[in-house]
Formats: structure tokens, C-alpha cells, sequence
């Protein structure tokens, strides 16, 4: 039988921690099935999903534990079926604190769930201002209309626009 395992590695960023994980993963018998991985502030950040076999699932978990410079977390994770509507979200505006929050807390207060979530900013085009942007793929309760999501998001600010890709491919 399969377990599926969570895992999160942080860390100094340097070259090679990827193909460190994916050997051992390998030697331990896991499939390396899912992962986000970034270098932020000079850290490396990731987290993955692994597939692995009932009887390599202690060791595999021993190994990763082992792993030098690297604080290493697991979880048992459970397959979940996907949802229904799922759309891409894309939210831009001015930076300022708290955009994160605001946008989080009325996805919350609408039922919907954030499945997958990456943020940044960026100078704009012309003035050079730090402009804020999120790329949330999101999975939305039966019954929520688009225009009412939308229409609560923009209410946060002025300068916040938001664009959707209803055509979410899995």
C-alpha cells in the first residue's frame, strides 16, 4: 500500500538541494509526485509530495530527517478529491501592507479555499513603484458568482484589479 508524505525543507539556498532530495527520495523508493520550491532572502523553501511504499516509509522519513543544513518537516498527507470549480486568480495593485491578508480574508468570508498561492512585487512599467501582484488558483464553494467575488475583491482599494481564467486546467 502507498502512503503519501508531505514534506517541507528550509535552509541555507545553494547549489544542489534539489538534486539532493530527489537522489534520496529515490534510493528510499518514494515517487517525487508534487513540489514548490523557491529561493527567498537567501533561503531555500519547498515543500513536495511523495508517494512511497508502506515499508519504506520509516526509512525514507529517517533519511530526510538526517539530511545536513536542512531542517526537514513531514507529514502523512491523504489524497483529496479535487473540486468542482476551481478558476486562476490574479490580483495587481499598488503595494502596501496588509494586501495579502485582505484578499485571504475575503476569499475566507466567500467559502473559498486557496489551493495554490505565489506573491511579489515588481516595479511598474512607468513609474517604477513597487507594484504588487498574487496568482491564486482557488476552489469556490457551490453557488458563488463570479461577479460577487470579484465585485469584493475591488472593493479593497481602488487600485486593485483583478483578472480571472475561468479555463483552470488540471
Amino acid at each position: 500500500m502507498q502512503k503519501q508524505l508531505v514534506v517541507t525543507v528550509i535552509g541555507a539556498d545553494r547549489p544542489g538541494i534539489v538534486e539532493e532530495l530527489a537522489a534520496l527520495i529515490n534510493l528510499q523508493g518514494g515517487n517525487w509526485l508534487a513540489s514548490s520550491m523557491s529561493e527567498l532572502a537567501g533561503q531555500f523553501a519547498g515543500i513536495l509530495q511523495i508517494s512511497v511504499d508502506d515499508a519504506h516509509y520509516r526509512t525514507l522519513c529517517e533519511a530526510l530527517s538526517l539530511l545536513v543544513g536542512l531542517k526537514v518537516s513531514f507529514a502523512e498527507g491523504v489524497l483529496s478529491a479535487e473540486p468542482e470549480r476551481q478558476l486562476m486568480l490574479t490580483v495587481t495593485g499598488n503595494d502596501r501592507p496588509g494586501i495579502v491578508h485582505e484578499v485571504a480574508s475575503i476569499l475566507r468570508q466567500l467559502g473559498a479555499n486557496v489551493i495554490d498561492l505565489t506573491t511579489g512585487c515588481e516595479a511598474a512599467p512607468h513609474s517604477g513603484a513597487p507594484l504588487f501582484y498574487a496568482h491564486a488558483l482557488v476552489a469556490l464553494p457551490q453557488g458563488l458568482a463570479l461577479p460577487t467575488l470579484i465585485d469584493a475583491l475591488e472593493s479593497l482599494s481602488d487600485d486593485l484589479v483583478v483578472d480571472i481564467d475561468q479555463d483552470v486546467e488540471d
